[in-house]
């Protein structure tokens, strides 16, 4: 019998938690599903949960090291991409865009930093043919 599972759900540890809801929400357009003092779900387009934990300012990031580097968003059109790059311009986040094995990626950071890209088409029109140089930075 062959099992499956899915990736559902990321947790990442934040330093200001109203700060990364209000990022995650309007650039992305994440639904808040539960809002405390010191955690939020959020719902985004498509059913993936992203838990945003508070940890407050002076907790350290260490980006490079082992584990998840960062979250990859599919997008439907061109022109959707174009948006979110426009968000991320407005937000102070962006960094780059670039084109790998017919793959378009926006590259930028949330608010504490960690990397997130935005790709179309997404996996399920267009199958990965290359592991680009732009995911080992």
């Amino acid at each position: 019998m062959e099992h499956a599972a899915r990736v559902t759900s990321s947790v990442i540890f934040v330093s200001d938690l109203d700060r990364s809801v209000g990022f995650y929400r309007d650039v992305f357009a994440c639904e808040v599903a539960i809002h405390d003092p010191e955690a939020a779900l959020l719902l985004a387009p498509g059913g993936f949960q992203i838990y945003l934990i508070g940890h407050g300012a002076r907790t350290p990031h260490a980006s490079g090291g082992i584990g998840p580097q960062c979250l990859i968003w599919a997008v439907n059109s061109a022109d959707d991409l174009h948006v979110l790059e426009h968000a991320l311009r407005d937000f102070g986040r962006f960094t780059d865009t670039y084109t790998s094995g017919g793959v378009t990626f926006v590259a930028g950071r949330d608010p504490d930093g960690i990397r997130i890209l935005m790709a179309h088409p997404g996996p399920d029109k267009l199958p990965r043919s290359v592991v680009g140089p732009h995911l080992y930075r």
